[in-house]
């Protein structure tokens, strides 16, 4: 069974890929690519970066990003998954061995029963007694006065809206193809991951926005409502800039 680094490896060399390729597009360092790939994942600073890493790495290669750290997390303990089984029904097992007694409650309810069925007789024999000497009453029935609605009050609600902010440089990707998408704006971090052929996806920013893509003809780009086509070519990987004109 091929290791996470060996797929990871095989699936860069299908692209024609380099390893510093792979860092220009997605800021990990080639030490530490190359260390995935080998295996050495001792150099690395963190199980959280490791996995961030991994994740990254594959998204970019066009993989399932989980489904590979799933992968790496069962190679290094494969059996934690039974044990966690084992502890969840050692509860269930153990309920089920114990019987309840359902001697005593049964000799209550029944007791209960019988005290119920003695009640319900005498309430009924005292009604028909009380009933059979009671003379006979001529009663006036008294009609209800007629209830005249009141006139309906309309109430007007008042929703407040809020303006929606536009931020002076505005970029819509509308895709047309899988690409792992990398997105910076004003110097910032703002999306990654790899969006499917049809989603559209929006982002703002004061100054600048720059987008780093790893199939660049997977991209329609509109910049500030004017359409600007495909970001590049297909398979191509490209970062770009678009920044606010003065």
């Amino acid at each position: 069974m091929q290791t996470i680094g060996e797929i990871l490896r095989s699936e860069r060399e299908k692209k024609g890929l380099s390893v510093k390729e792979i860092e220009i597009a997605t800021s990990i360092r080639t030490v530490y690519i190359t260390a995935i790939e080998e295996g050495n994942y001792g150099i690395i600073p963190g199980e959280v970066y490791l996995k961030g890493f991994i994740r990254n790495y594959a998204n970019f290669l066009g993989l399932d990003g989980q489904q590979i750290v799933d992968l790496y997390r069962q190679s290094q303990n494969p059996t934690t998954v039974a044990e966690e089984m084992n502890k969840m029904d050692a509860p269930l097992k153990e309920k089920s061995m114990k019987k309840p007694n359902t001697t005593l409650s049964s000799k209550w309810l029944a007791i209960g029963v019988v005290a119920l069925c003695v009640a319900g007789g005498a309430w009924w024999l005292q009604n028909n007694s009380s009933s059979s000497q009671e003379p006979k009453i001529d009663k006036k029935v008294q009609q209800p006065s007629p209830v005249i609605p009141s006139q309906g009050v309309k109430e007007q609600v008042s929703i407040p809206t809020t303006p929606v902010s536009i931020k002076p440089v505005v970029i819509i990707a509308k895709y047309t193809d899988q690409c792992w998408t990398s997105v910076t704006a004003d110097n910032k971090i703002i999306y990654e991951g790899t969006p499917q052929a049809g989603e559209t996806l929006t982002w703002e920013a004061e100054q600048n926005i720059t987008i780093k893509a790893g199939n660049a003809d997977g991209i329609d780009i509109v910049y500030n409502g004017q359409s600007l086509g495909k970001l590049g070519t297909k398979g191509e990987v490209l970062v770009k800039t678009f920044a606010l004109s003065r």
